[in-house]
C-alpha cells in the first residue's frame, strides 16, 4: 500500500521547536543527498519507493513523480494515487500554484471517476491544514467524507484518517485524534511498508505528548525508532530521536537530551532533507540559548539561516532569525538583537503564525531581563500580554460559535424528537378514536380534532418557550464559568462592570500572575499545569473573603478586585496571597511542584501627590497598570509584589504617561512604588533569592520594603 502523501506536515505535528540551527564541531557542509532507494521501500513498487523518497527530498521526488505520472493512462488506478502524493510533495514545497494545478487536473477526472472529487477536496484539506486554517480544511474533510464510498481504497482511507486526526490534534480534541491514528495504524500495520508504520508511531507519540502522557509517548517512540533501525530508514531515524529528545526534555535529562538533538541532527544531514535538518539546528540551537551558551548558538543560527532562506521556509527562516538575536541579546549585543527580533516577527506575519508571534514576546522579554535590560523586558511583556488577550479573545469567539452550534444542533434534534413522539401520539389517538370518529358527524369531528390540536400546541408552546428559558439562563452562567477552576472569567468581571457604565473603579485591584509556568507546563505536562491552577485557586478562595471577587483572567493569570483598602492592608493582603500561594508545593501524580507568583496591585481611586485629588480611572485601565506593577514584580526577582501607591498626575493621560515609561518615572519620582518579597518557596531545589542591587527600582520616589 502507497501511503505517504498523508504524513505530509509530520514536522508540524513535533511539538513546537523552540528559537533555534549543529553545534560548531559538526560542520555546515551538507553531505551528498541519501541514495533514492532504499530496503523500505517495496521492490519494483515504483510508486512506494517515489514516496519514500519524496519524505526526505522533495523536491527530487516531485521531478520524478511528475515523469512517473505522464508514463500512466488515466484508467490506471495508480494515476489518482500518484497525483495525490504528487499535490502532496507540492505542498510540503509551498508551491501554491503547483498545489491547485494538480487540484484541478485531479477534478478533470470527475465525470469517469467518482473518487476525483473527494480526492482534490483532501488535497486543497492538506494545503489548508499546512497553513493553519484548520476549521477551513476540517470543512473539507467532512465535504470529502461524504462524498467516499463506504469502503474507499486503502490510500484514501488513510489520507482521510490522517487528515481528520491532525485536525482533531491542533482542537485540543485528543481522544478523537488517537481514534483515529490507531485506525490508521491498524491499516499501515496490516499492509503498509515499515517506515509508514514508524511515521504514524511518530504522530501518536507527539499527539500521546501534547495530552500530557510521556510514559505512553516513550513507549511508542521505542517501536517508532525500532521501526526505523529496522528499515535503514534516515529520515525515520531523525524523527525518532526528535521524538525522544522532546520528551527527555521534560525530565531535564541535560546530557541525553543533547546526545538525542545530535543524533536527530546527524541523521536528518545524512538523509539530506533540508527542512530537517534546519529543524535540527534550531533544537540545538536552542538548547545552547537556554544553558546560555550565547556564541554557540549565534554560530548555528547562522549556519541555518542561508538554509532556512534557500528552502523558502518562511517559519525556519523565522526560528533561525530570531535565535540569532536572542543569541546577540543575550551576549549583551541588544542594539543588534532586537532589529533582529522585529525581523522574525514580520516572518511570522507574513506565515500567519500569530501564536508563534506571542510566543517570542514572551521568550524576549525573559532573555532581555536576564540580561539585565528591564525597560525593554517590560515592554516586551506587554506587547505580548496584548497579542495574547487578542489570541485568547479570538479564542473566545471561536468557542462560542461551536457552543452557539452545538446547542443550536440539540435544539435540532429535540425538535426532531418532539414532532417523532407527537406524531406516534396523534397515530394512537386515532386509532383509539376510530370507532366513535365514524359515528360522529364531519362538522362534530372537526371541530373537535382543533379544538384538541390548539390545546395541546398551546401546551407544548409554553412548555417548549419554559425550557427554552432555562437553557438561555443555564448557557449564561456557563458562559461566566471558568470551566477548569469553577471561578469566573472574563465575561462575568466585563457583566459586573456593565452594570456601571462610566463609573471608575473603585476598591483594591489585585493581578496575580504564576511564576514560571510555562516550566510547570513543560516538566509536568499539561495536566499539571491544570492541577496547579486549580489548586491556586483554591488557595485563593480560601484566603479571600466570600464576597471578594475572584476572576481567572487566562492562562495562569487571576485577577482579584476586593473593597477599598488602606495602603498597609491592601499590602498585608498581598503578603498573606503570596504565602499562601508559595507555602507548600502542589501535589501531582504524587510529586511535588514549587509554586510562586508575582502580584501587581493598587488601591483605585489612585491616589496623587495633590491633596483632595484622586483619580477616577475606568476598570480596564487599572487592570492595564496593576498589568504593569505585577511585571515590575516580575523584573525584581518574581514571588514579590509590587504596588503602584501613588503618581504625580492630575488627569489619566500623564498617568498613562507616566506608567508607559515606569523605569524613568520612578528614576524621576513621578510615581511612588512599594515592593514586597514573598517567603522562600517551599517544594523548590534551591531558595528564590532577592535580586540583586543592579535590578532593583532606585530608592528615590520608591519605598522598598
Amino acid at each position: 500500500m502507497a501511503a505517504a502523501g498523508m504524513l505530509l506536515g509530520l514536522q508540524l505535528l513535533l511539538a513546537p521547536v523552540a528559537r533555534a540551527y549543529v553545534p560548531s564541531d559538526s560542520g555546515a557542509t551538507l553531505p551528498p543527498p541519501a541514495p533514492p532507494v532504499s530496503s523500505a521501500a517495496k521492490p519494483g513498487d515504483e510508486l512506494d519507493r517515489l514516496q519514500f523518497l519524496g519524505r526526505a527530498q522533495p523536491d527530487v521526488a516531485t521531478v520524478e513523480l511528475s515523469r512517473y505520472v505522464d508514463t500512466l493512462h488515466v484508467t490506471d488506478p495508480r494515476y489518482l494515487e500518484a497525483l495525490l502524493e504528487l499535490g502532496s510533495e507540492y505542498v510540503g514545497l509551498n508551491q501554491s500554484e503547483q498545489v491547485e494545478q494538480v487540484a484541478v487536473r485531479i477534478e478533470a477526472l470527475s465525470d469517469r471517476l467518482p473518487l476525483a472529487r473527494p480526492a482534490a477536496m483532501l488535497l486543497r484539506g492538506q494545503w489548508m491544514q499546512a497553513h493553519g486554517e484548520v476549521s477551513k480544511a476540517e470543512r473539507q474533510i467532512i465535504e470529502a467524507s461524504a462524498l467516499l464510498p463506504a469502503k474507499p481504497p486503502d490510500y484514501l482511507r488513510l489520507r482521510l484518517l490522517m487528515s481528520s486526526a491532525y485536525v482533531k490534534n491542533r482542537g485540543g480534541h485528543y481522544d478523537e485524534a488517537m481514534l483515529r491514528y490507531n485506525q490508521a495504524l491498524k491499516l499501515a500495520d496490516e499492509t503498509g511498508p515499515t517506515w509508514l508504520r514508524a511515521d504514524i508511531r511518530k504522530l501518536i507519540s507527539s499527539v500521546l505528548f501534547d495530552a500530557g502522557q510521556p510514559d505512553k509517548a516513550f513507549q511508542i517512540n521505542r517501536e517508532e525508532m525500532a521501526l526505523a533501525t529496522e528499515s535503514a530508514d534516515e529520515y525515520g531515524m531523525s524523527a525518532a530521536y526528535t521524538m525522544r529528545a522532546i520528551l527527555f526534555a521534560r525530565t531535564q535529562d541535560n546530557g541525553t537530551l543533547l546526545a538525542d538533538w545530535r543524533a536527530a541532527l546527524e541523521h536528518a544531514r545524512l538523509g539530506g532533507n533540508k527542512h530537517q535538518i534546519v529543524v535540527g539546528m534550531a533544537n540545538m540551537a536552542d538548547y545552547y540559548l537556554q544553558h546560555g551558551d550565547f556564541h554557540t548558538a549565534y554560530d548555528l543560527a547562522q549556519k541555518a539561516l542561508p538554509l532556512a532562506r534557500e528552502t523558502n521556509d518562511l517559519p525556519a527562516q523565522s526560528v533561525a532569525v530570531a535565535n540569532t538575536g536572542l543569541a546577540l541579546i543575550g551576549m549583551r549585543r541588544k542594539d543588534e538583537g532586537l532589529p533582529m527580533m522585529r525581523e522574525a516577527a514580520s516572518l511570522d506575519e507574513r506565515s500567519g503564525t500569530a501564536t508563534d508571534m506571542s510566543d517570542a514576546q514572551f521568550e524576549l522579554g525573559g532573555y532581555l531581563e536576564r540580561a539585565g535590560y528591564l525597560e525593554d523586558a517590560l515592554v516586551a511583556y506587554h506587547q505580548y500580554r496584548q497579542m495574547s488577550d487578542e489570541l485568547r479573545q479570538q479564542d473566545r469567539q471561536r468557542a462560542l460559535i461551536e457552543l452557539q452550534e452545538s446547542f443550536a444542533n440539540e435544539n435540532r434534534q429535540h425538535e426532531l424528537d418532539m414532532l417523532s413522539r407527537e406524531g406516534k401520539l396523534k397515530d394512537e389517538e386515532i386509532r383509539h378514536h376510530e370507532l366513535q370518529i365514524k359515528q360522529w358527524t364531519a362538522a362534530g369531528v372537526a371541530s373537535l380534532l382543533l379544538l384538541a390540536v390548539v390545546a395541546v400546541l398551546a401546551r407544548r408552546l409554553r412548555a417548549r418557550n419554559q425550557m427554552l428559558s432555562v437553557s438561555n439562563e443555564q448557557l449564561r452562567i456557563q458562559a461566566e464559568i471558568d470551566p477548569l477552576t469553577g471561578l469566573s472569567n472574563r465575561h462575568h468581571l466585563q457583566a459586573v462592570m456593565a452594570e456601571r457604565p462610566g463609573r471608575g473603579l473603585e476598591g483594591t485591584l489585585y493581578l496575580i500572575d504564576v511564576d514560571h509556568f510555562k516550566q510547570i507546563n513543560d516538566q509536568c505536562g499539561h495536566a499539571g499545569g491544570d492541577t496547579v491552577l486549580v489548586e491556586i485557586a483554591r488557595r485563593l478562595r480560601h484566603t479571600l473573603r466570600d464576597d471578594d471577587l475572584i476572576v481567572r483572567w487566562g492562562g495562569e493569570e487571576f485577577l482579584v478586585l476586593v473593597r477599598p483598602l488602606p495602603q498597609a492592608e491592601a499590602e498585608a493582603l498581598a503578603q498573606r496571597l503570596l504565602c499562601a500561594l508559595a507555602d507548600a508545593p502542589v501535589m501531582h501524580e504524587g510529586k511535588p511542584v514549587p509554586v510562586s507568583a508575582s502580584i501587581g496591585f493598587g488601591l483605585f481611586p489612585m491616589r496623587t501627590w495633590a491633596p483632595q485629588s484622586d483619580l477616577e480611572i475606568h476598570w480596564e485601565r487599572a487592570i492595564s497598570l496593576v498589568d504593569t506593577a505585577m511585571y515590575m514584580a516580575k523584573a525584581h526577582g518574581r514571588n514579590g509584589a509590587c504596588s503602584i501607591v501613588r503618581v504625580a498626575a492630575t488627569n489619566t493621560a500623564q498617568v498613562e504617561e507616566i506608567i508607559a515609561q515606569l523605569e524613568k518615572s520612578v528614576r524621576e519620582g513621578r510615581v511612588e512604588l512599594h515592593f514586597q518579597h514573598g517567603p522562600a518557596v517551599r517544594g523548590a531545589l534551591t531558595t528564590i533569592s532577592r535580586p540583586p542591587e543592579g535590578l532593583r527600582a532606585p530608592a528615590h520616589g520608591v519605598e522598598v520594603s
